[in-house]
């Protein structure tokens, strides 16, 4: 396994064991669940509110500069949503990482913590 951060591989073949089994823990499989859960399903929001701003000034420029909604211009409207719309989207996702990440976070750090090896030194 090479190492993300550092891009080196490991000293040893017990180094790779070691990193392996952290991998396959319960708790951090759970983690990575939950993560790609929230990125994904944010990720995907993301792209359906840009999409259909782009929909609407592509494909409707007239009746956006038109349409007056409240005494303000529909189009002005769209933008807010998108400003408004990142601005939801950034909420939810801190407030995912505290209530739905952050518990799976824990109890990935603590079932790392339990099945490390004895010594932080892995034997080469």
């Amino acid at each position: 396994m090479t190492d993300t951060a550092h891009g080196t591989v490991p000293a040893s073949s017990t180094d790779e064991f070691v990193w392996t089994r952290m991998l396959h823990l319960p708790e951090i499989a759970e983690l990575r669940r939950r993560r790609a859960r929230v990125t994904n399903t944010l990720g995907g929001v993301t792209v359906v509110l840009f999409t259909s701003f782009l929909v609407a000034f592509i494909g409707f420029p007239d009746r956006l500069g038109t349409t007056v909604v409240l005494g303000i211009p529909l189009s002005l409207w769209v933008v807010f949503s998108q400003f408004a719309g990142t601005w939801v989207l950034v909420w939810a996702y801190f407030r995912l990482s505290r209530t739905y990440i952050g518990p799976a976070v824990d109890d990935a750090v603590a079932a790392v913590e339990r099945n490390r090896p004895a010594s932080e030194e892995v034997a080469s």
